[in-house]
């Protein structure tokens, strides 16, 4: 029997078997995106808890915790999310800047721990520099929370 005489007679079982594995690729796509979105949520939820933290008590070992943190949201925004997340190049765009934020936010902080230990009076324009990047992080999460439709 000729190649295409099989495909004829069995192309209803063919096309069945194309849907299927079809479905299963795009399944896992969907659950990989999905796995991005929490990861990224949950590293954020992690350094926003680590740098408030270090903002009240500025001990050394909430400096490194802060970096730890910020080292893992760096890294989780860095994923990429296919296109079948609505938003999905605006939401990567999100994730980058609250990583950028981010990383100046405990710069500033960082610096303006030190000048306070050493009584420096640079600190009160290093703190505003800090809080402005603190509410610019906000800001950014709160619009990453809208584009992957997390907020009611």
């Amino acid at each position: 029997m000729p190649f295409w005489e099989i495909i004829k007679k069995y192309k209803v079982l063919l096309s069945l078997f194309l849907v299927v594995i079809a479905s299963v690729f795009f399944f896992r796509l969907h659950s990989n995106d999905v796995k991005a979105l929490t990861d990224f949520v949950a590293s954020y939820e992690k350094f926003d808890k680590t740098i408030s933290n270090f903002s009240s008590g500025g001990t050394d070992d909430l400096r490194k915790n802060a970096n730890d943190a910020l080292t893992q949201l760096n890294n989780k925004a860095a994923v990429r999310i296919s296109s079948l997340v609505e938003n999905d190049g605006e939401i990567m765009n999100k994730e980058f800047e609250i990583g950028d934020f981010s990383t100046k936010e405990l710069n500033y902080l960082s610096a303006y721990r030190k000048t306070i230990k050493n009584k420096n009076i640079d600190s009160n324009r290093l703190g505003k520099k800090q809080n402005y990047f603190t509410n610019k992080r906000k800001a950014a999460y709160a619009r990453f929370e809208e584009l992957a439709g997390l907020t009611n």
